[in-house]
């Protein structure tokens, strides 16, 4: 009886223990309240979706999530997908009208209307707390730093590759018919920089033997979109009314009129010169096909692209056959901007109940692979398996034709390089570290890290872009001939300053002056600076 008994005794102490220790949950206490498993901060996703989802799939990945974070972060989240339509127009009036809102997409050029409006979360202080630290070093500092207008940090920028290097794609069969290939050393499916980048003006030598040997094909597809970034690299500060001449000077602060410089009007004398040779595709100025409609009809050997590793994969098979990839540009290293790292990115909203909790859901987002997998590629094993090589890929009977759930997104918010690597074929596990390396072509704009508030100046930066627009296409794809050049530029500059650009530079050129006074002009990694040097 005695031993009947101290065996009840410790099986009732062991009960009671087991009570004790789930009564003892761990909890997260903030300025707002006291969160735990059984009782999490709820909380909204805001993000942008741009692959149509089933509604299901995505609730069940939402619930697995929820499986994860709750007992580690006491955070359930739900998510609110915004189509980039509804971004664009209603979601911004939504904000501002401060309807209750969690982690929020943010755009480089509409947020400063949302800071203004005081319906933006400044993230600096929670970037000295221990997620913050966290997030820095995931991201590093002047990244995490970067989505800032006047000391203001909005959010934080989605990890991707932020240098753009230019150059062209050209059909491998006409390159190897020409002996193309040979003379510049082309190689199939190369397309990782290795610090060697032809001047532009030897492109001309390529598109007349093109020309030459085949007539009726048009040596370069220009449509009318804006391709100047394939050619040089300016700080841009955001909306191109006011810009560094980084080509003229890699570390001026002098905020300068674009259409006004050397850098300008030589890519358009170079554009005006191919046009008038017939290297380029007469109707450019109009055409709105796409160079892969262009490829694929037989009839054009080239475009300019921007190019970085995996670039051939995917434009092979979007173009419908083999091409080669070749790297252009003036310098050795690319530019690196705040707009060319900050382009997209994930705040907090200022009507968020608890903006504490929200931020530590961001630091699951850029330091927690689980968190970001689930995210973006949804349940393992049902939306998708992970290959031999640690990338990921649709699961069995799974594809892009009949996929539930897959957004694929981690260019636009987040910390892609923390999660699988999607290998549709294109990509190889060492992926991220190829776009990291890539990122490393850089010399950082002196300006990295200032964001320019334009909230005042809507007025006239639609009227600037009115009259860039009524320029832009004839200078822009040559088609205004070089006899024309000169002309038509004065003609954009004296639009443009009759649509008040003088007082949108001279306002820039004043924000960007008392930034520099308190941070200093930024410096070029040692890191971009040693591999950029071993080359020169």
């Amino acid at each position: 009886m005695k031993k009947l008994l101290s065996l009840l005794l410790a099986v009732a102490m062991v009960l009671s223990l087991g009570a004790f220790a789930s009564a003892e949950e761990v909890t997260t206490t903030t300025s707002v309240g006291t969160y735990s498993a059984s009782n999490p901060y709820k909380m909204t996703f805001s993000y942008i979706e741009f692959y149509p989802q089933d509604a299901s799939e995505r609730d069940a990945v939402v619930a697995a999530l929820n499986e994860y974070l709750i007992p580690k972060y006491n955070i359930e989240v739900t998510f609110n997908p915004l189509q980039f339509s509804e971004f664009n127009t209603s979601f911004g009036t939504s904000v501002v009208a401060f309807d209750p809102y969690d982690v929020i997409p943010v755009f480089y050029s509409s947020v400063s209307g949302w800071i203004k409006a005081e319906a933006m979360t400044d993230l600096t202080p929670y970037l000295d707390t221990e997620d913050g630290k966290a997030i820095i070093d995931a991201i590093g500092e002047q990244n995490a730093r970067v989505s800032s207008i006047n000391g203001f940090i909005y959010g934080l920028p989605a990890s991707k590759e932020s240098v753009e290097l230019g150059g062209l794609w050209m059909r491998k069969d006409i390159c190897d018919e020409l002996g193309l290939t040979e003379k510049y050393g082309l190689e199939s499916n190369k397309d990782t920089y290795d610090g060697h980048a032809r001047p532009w003006s030897e492109a001309a030598e390529i598109f007349q033997a093109v020309k030459d040997a085949h007539p009726e094909m048009v040596p370069l597809y220009m449509g009318n979109s804006d391709q100047t970034a394939r050619f040089y690299f300016v700080d841009q500060l955001l909306d191109r009314f006011g810009v560094l001449d980084w080509q003229a000077d890699h570390d001026s602060t002098k905020v300068v009129n674009e259409f006004e410089t050397e850098t300008f009007r030589n890519l358009c004398k170079m554009l005006a010169d191919w046009y008038d040779k017939g290297y380029i595709y007469k109707d450019a100025a109009t055409d709105q096909q796409g160079s892969a409609t262009m490829i694929k009809a037989g009839n054009t050997f080239s475009y300019a692209t921007a190019i970085k590793p995996g670039f051939l994969a995917e434009a092979n098979a979007t173009n419908g056959q083999e091409g080669y990839a070749m790297y252009f540009g003036d310098y050795v290293e690319g530019g690196i901007s705040s707009g060319n790292v900050a382009f997209f990115g994930l705040g907090i909203a200022d009507s968020c109940e608890d903006k504490e909790m929200a931020f530590k859901f961001l630091r699951a987002l850029y330091t927690d692979p689980v968190v970001m997998n689930y995210w973006q590629f949804g349940i393992e094993g049902k939306d998708y398996k992970v290959l031999e090589d640690g990338t990921a890929y649709f699961a069995d009977g799974v594809d892009n034709s009949n996929f539930k759930y897959f957004q694929n997104t981690g260019w636009a918010a987040g910390n892609q390089f923390i999660g699988y690597v999607w290998n549709d074929g294109s990509k190889t596990a060492d992926y991220w570290d190829l776009l990291k390396s890539h990122n490393t072509w850089s010399y950082y704009s002196p300006a990295f890290g200032f964001m320019w508030d334009s909230s005042d100046y809507a007025t006239q930066i639609t009227a600037l872009n009115s009259a860039l627009e009524t320029y832009r296409a004839a200078l822009l794809t040559g088609s205004v001939g070089s006899a024309n050049v000169d002309s038509t530029i004065e003609q954009l500059n004296s639009a443009l300053y009759a649509s008040g650009l003088q007082t949108v530079i001279d306002a820039k050129q004043a924000q960007l002056d008392a930034w520099l006074a308190v941070n200093g002009p930024t410096q070029t990694p040692q890191e971009d600076l040693d591999l950029i040097n071993s080359v020169k």
